[in-house]
């Protein structure tokens, strides 16, 4: 394909992409209630849902941000593993190796941590042998990525890591827009906030461009709730636009970029494989927030576009357009 061809397929996507995303985002604003309205399954006065498919992604839809980190870091390693400098080697190495392992053994504390809140405090998978097994298995699997990836042959291994500055810079750059700017400026109110504190006409819905103010405890609106179950909620209740869970489900959109960079995945059929991957993945993700009544909408349409962006973003930095395919 000429450059002007592929130049006028890029700007066709983009204005369709645009087009898309306008389209379902306009829809989001006029029909965000009445989608979680269909959608949630809370018990009256019910904060964490025990729908098994909105609980199921609750505790596991953040781990696709964690296994493709624990992924880019063992391929780190392997390219540290050839460095020629002996500090890098061993150092880069130690370093790449030890963030591999903590990204995957995270997943285990992160799921947990949400098996709490969705089924009580005494469930057996917190009890502390179970723990270490489920941590030991962790650390198996980044082994068994960082072993992998030091296999490769040096082409496949340099075009890979590639593919792991772009998985380092999305979810940095959104997590950074979404957890730390985006949710602390409009402090959305959560449906299930809303829910639990029986304002069941929703008069404290706000759509998701309005700009709502965070709760605090002495400020007599009522509106502001410490724990359920003694659980810490807190600010966290004001914090559904957007959704980082969905953000965080997103991160199977690197796999994208791997047509960019191995000369196997660049065919119709993987290309189109892979996106449906994405796209399901994400979905489910998305679809489970809403349920959960953690999310709205718009909620989950900007968190999981969020991270895509990101992801496009950061193979335009990292793969060139004249890159040599492994």
């Amino acid at each position: 394909m000429d450059k002007a061809s592929s130049k006028r397929n890029t700007i066709i996507s983009i204005c369709l992409f645009v087009v898309i995303f306008a389209g379902l985002l306009i829809t989001a604003t006029f029909v965000d209630l009445d989608v979680s309205k269909m959608l949630v399954r809370l018990e009256e006065g019910q904060y964490y849902t025990t729908d098994p498919f909105g609980a199921f992604f609750a505790c596991v839809g953040s781990t696709p941000a964690y296994i493709f980190l624990s992924a880019a870091f063992a391929i780190i390693y392997s390219n540290t593993r050839r460095a020629n400098n002996k500090a890098l080697k061993y150092l880069g190495s130690i370093a790449a190796n030890i963030a591999s392992v903590a990204a995957m053994v995270y997943i285990v504390f992160d799921v947990i941590k949400y098996m709490k809140k969705h089924f009580g405090p005494d469930i057996v998978f917190d009890k502390t042998l179970i723990k270490i097994a489920f941590c030991c298995v962790g650390v198996a699997i980044a082994e068994l990525l960082c072993w992998y990836f030091a296999k490769l042959d040096d082409k496949t291994a340099m075009a890979l890591l590639k593919f792991s500055f772009v998985v380092l810079f999305a979810v940095i750059l959104s997590n950074i827009l979404i957890n730390i700017v985006i949710k602390n400026v409009m402090c959305r109110p959560r449906y299930r906030a809303m829910w639990y504190l029986g304002d069941y006409d929703f008069s404290n819905f706000h759509r998701w461009y309005q700009k709502s103010t965070m709760p605090e405890a002495n400020d007599g609106s009522g509106l502001f709730f410490d724990t359920v179950n003694g659980v810490h909620v807190g600010h966290d209740a004001y914090r559904s636009f957007p959704s980082g869970h969905t953000n965080a489900g997103a991160t199977v959109y690197c796999l994208l970029v791997l047509p960019k960079l191995l000369k196997k995945y660049n065919t119709t059929a993987w290309k189109a494989a892979l996106l449906l991957i994405s796209v399901v993945i994400t979905g489910l993700v998305a679809v489970s927030r809403i349920v959960c009544g953690a999310h709205f909408f718009s909620d989950v349409l900007v968190g999981g576009t969020i991270m895509f962006l990101c992801v496009m973003l950061g193979s335009k930095i990292f793969i060139k357009s004249d890159f040599e395919r492994a």
